[in-house]
């Protein structure tokens, strides 16, 4: 049985709520379950050139921060997405967008809803730095080592 009815929200005092099926339809990720984490949140389309270009350097640096969560959250179909998967395999967490995900793009800090969005939310669950295109090594860790510190 495949899960649907994806949601979002905005708690109280900013914090950010997230809680989204996983791709493959067995579970939901809720932000909330994740207390005390850093969690990089990156919003991707399989028919957008730099979400794919980025999707490696986005799974060497979720390795080397185990202290920090990783999910990518496709926009794409679930279908389509399953099947790009399949052949540029990422080890982090998928999770299926909404359906039209603008609202928790703007929500994570993206009023242009353009991809990829990475939003990086604090162990709080705020909102901690957001980098709408393709990000950069150095973007990620500067953005990791300063949410950390907050």
């Amino acid at each position: 049985m495949l899960l649907a009815a994806p949601a979002f929200s905005v708690g109280a005092a900013g914090t950010m709520e997230l809680e989204l099926p996983t791709l493959d339809g067995q579970r939901f990720f809720r932000l909330s379950d994740e207390q005390g984490r850093l969690v990089v949140v990156n919003f991707w389309d399989t028919e957008c050139p730099p979400c794919v270009h980025e999707m490696p350097l986005l799974d060497k640096i979720a390795r080397s921060h185990p202290d920090a969560i990783f999910v990518g959250v496709t926009v794409s179909d679930r279908n389509r997405a399953q099947n790009f998967l399949e052949e540029h395999a990422v080890g982090y967490l998928q999770l299926l967008g909404p359906h039209d995900p603008k609202g928790v793009l703007r929500r994570f800090g993206d009023p242009s809803t353009a991809l990829p969005h990475t939003a990086i939310v604090r162990r709080d669950h705020s909102l901690c730095a957001t980098h709408t295109g393709e990000v950069s090594l150095d973007w990620v860790n500067a953005a990791l080592s300063r949410c950390r510190s907050d």
